[in-house]
């Protein structure tokens, strides 16, 4: 569970960094195909739409922090669709290592280690309830696929 401060500071960093989102999101995808070329096959050549589905996740991800809840379906049903394109846990770390990387740089001086470690806990946190969204997805269609079913 986030505490109110960490959620203060993910808010409040997000929307420091968010007065460049163009910045934030170029920088984001620009750092996450140069960590890992291959990742960019995943996407289509025009980034532009899923610039803005990244930005709008992100921005209804902060916005629920309070109430995770709440955030649970729609991460699971993100995490079944991102399954379906290729999308790893592996791939779920190097974003988080990319994005927390990529906030820093877009919040500057008043970045600290602070915002780094609530990041973290809650990318974490996203990251896991989409992996869980796609096995729960994985796993419903195994058995409606199976024989027994």
């Amino acid at each position: 569970m986030l505490t109110t401060a960490q959620i203060d500071l993910i808010q409040s960093s997000f929307a420091a960094a968010m007065a460049n989102r163009d910045d934030l999101i170029t920088d984001f995808y620009r750092s996450l195909f140069a960590r890992d070329p291959a990742l960019r096959g995943m996407f289509s050549s025009d980034i532009t739409a899923q610039s803005k589905m990244l930005a709008s996740a992100l921005h209804m991800a902060v916005r629920k922090l309070d109430d995770l809840e709440t955030l649970i379906e729609p991460l699971h049903v993100l995490g079944a669709k991102h399954a379906g394109y290729g999308a790893t846990p592996a791939h779920y770390a190097l974003v988080t290592e990319v994005l927390i990387d990529c906030l820093e740089r877009a919040v500057g001086p008043k970045w600290t280690d602070a915002h780094a470690q609530a990041w973290m806990y809650a990318l974490i946190l996203i990251a896991r309830t989409m992996v869980e969204g796609a096995k729960q997805t994985r796993s419903e269609a195994e058995h409606t696929s199976s024989p027994n079913a």
